[in-house]
């Protein structure tokens, strides 16, 4: 019997058969959960000029050093200035002027009292408290300089990027295009939502729109082909369709059964394998291959839970290379284990299903009660996979382990 694959192996061979996709040039609106292709510079000093962080009074520092409540100092306000206006004057040795927030600073002036620090008296204003020199002053060019990279290429454009990219007046930018990626689930005793179920033995099919969430949340644009009998001849013309694809996924098909046809009909589409068969729990039986022109074929367990695990650990570090992302990976966590964990078999690597809490700056684990592959409730009620090394069949509460955060 061929020896199981590691996972290491195994990612080695698929992340070495993938790279980023060619590119394209979107509006910011649609730009969001994609990765730049490019370096976003600052197109001005940010900010442009020097400008207050409060509403007050723009003075002198020197005509309120030792300002107090019980001993204020008095200024003669000679005008104000708004945010998108300017002061044409000059603030010179016992004067101040009335600003806003984000205004420009006059000339002359180099500090901000806030507000409620001062006092209004006819003409006059009072300043209460001393502040130091600069105090509330933006300065031109402290956040960024025209020139410096604000987004560097591989960066997932979240809503902040959105603003950012805005800040800079770009209304365009350059991104990695999100794969194409089709789905298909296979079996006979399968149904598609809505369809009748006539024998107690049909099963609602689960997978291709488990699937379907899956690479849409991981940035690719999933297309749904739906269910394919265990019929070789339209299995064979659906697999056909797999050139207009930059990845084609199948659910079931791929194990030892007889009408597992799936693992020998990708080769006559053209699909080199390589690998079928991996030494974790559960989804052992997946296979991996490429096609065309850097295109990739997974043939996924079909029991519900395998297939999820599979996605995860393969499926979505490949979508996430496509897309130029600099971190491929789920993020993994250290935590405690709440309780015991036992297993019979130790040969493969597990990835049970777990509860994960975070209390007093510490990361908790509770494995869950049911592990089985066919049972969803195992993903549904879980935060993430525990990792279980091969080799080991006992921890003990309290122990360290590596937890997988879905």
């Amino acid at each position: 019997m061929k020896e199981l694959m590691p996972l290491e192996e195994a990612l080695r061979i698929v992340l070495e058969n993938v790279k980023p996709l060619g590119t394209e040039r979107v509006h910011i609106y649609q730009a969001l959960g994609r990765f730049l292709a490019e370096e976003v510079r600052a197109d001005t000093d940010k900010p442009l000029f020097d400008n207050s962080a409060m509403d007050g009074y723009a003075l002198r520092f020197e005509d309120i050093e030792g300002a107090s409540e019980e001993n204020p100092v008095s200024l003669k306000v000679i005008g104000e200035v708004s945010a998108g206006e300017s002061f044409d004057g000059k603030v010179e040795k016992g004067t101040a002027v009335k600003i806003f927030t984000g205004a420009p600073i006059p000339a002359g002036a180099d500090t901000v009292v806030p507000v409620e620090y001062t006092e209004l008296k006819g003409e006059e204003v009072l300043i209460k408290r001393a502040f130091p020199k600069g105090a509330n002053v933006r300065l031109r060019g402290e956040d960024l300089k025209e020139g410096d990279i604000v987004l560097e290429k591989g960066k997932e454009i979240r809503p902040y990027e959105v603003g950012m990219l805005a800040s800079v007046n770009r209304v365009f930018v350059e991104v990695f295009r999100r794969p194409r990626v089709a789905l298909l689930s296979t079996g006979d005793e399968l149904l598609d939502l809505g369809e009748p179920q006539t024998k107690p033995s049909q099963i609602r099919s689960s997978n291709h729109h488990m699937l379907y969430a899956l690479a849409q949340r991981a940035g690719a644009q999933p297309f749904q082909l739906g269910i394919a009998k265990d019929d070789p001849e339209e299995l064979l013309e659906v697999l056909k369709t797999c050139v207009d694809y930059d990845i084609f996924i199948t659910t079931g098909g791929v194990s030892m059964g007889e009408k597992d046809y799936v693992q020998y009909l990708v080769k006559e589409v053209g699909v080199e394998v390589k690998f079928h068969k991996l030494r974790i729990k559960p989804a052992k039986p997946v296979l991996f291959g490429t096609y065309g022109k850097n295109k990739l074929f997974f043939g996924l367990p079909g029991n519900p839970v395998s297939c999820g695990v599979a996605f995860d650990l393969l499926v979505y570090p490949a979508i996430r290379t496509m897309l130029g992302a600099k971190e491929v990976f789920k993020k993994k966590i250290k935590a405690l284990l709440l309780k015991d964990f036992k297993r019979r078999d130790a040969k493969r690597r597990e990835f049970a299903r777990a509860k994960v809490f975070y209390e007093d700056g510490t990361y908790l684990c509770e494995p869950l009660e049911k592990q089985q592959s066919h049972m969803l409730t195992t993903l549904t009620d879980a935060d993430g996979y525990m990792i279980v090394k091969e080799g080991v069949d006992f921890l003990k509460k309290g122990e360290t382990v590596e937890v997988i955060l879905f």
